[in-house]
């Protein structure tokens, strides 16, 4: 057995977000130091995080508007 796999959940409402710039990734935390959860993304994996983001907001709002 030489391959781990691991799964997390995350939930993300009105709870503090965080940012810090590392030379060429940005660093986030979501909720508090210590109990929250960090999050590294290069600028294409930034791009491709808030291109999917703003599909699924549309897609949420859709489905409450039907």
């Amino acid at each position: 057995m030489d391959r781990v796999s691991m799964g997390t959940w995350i939930a993300i409402d009105a709870d503090h977000i965080h940012y810090n710039v590392c030379q060429d990734e940005v660093e986030f935390e979501v909720g508090g130091r210590g109990s929250g959860a960090e999050l590294v993304a290069t600028e294409a994996g930034l791009v491709n995080l808030i291109s999917r983001s703003t599909e699924a907001l549309a897609a949420l709002r859709a489905a409450h508007e039907s």
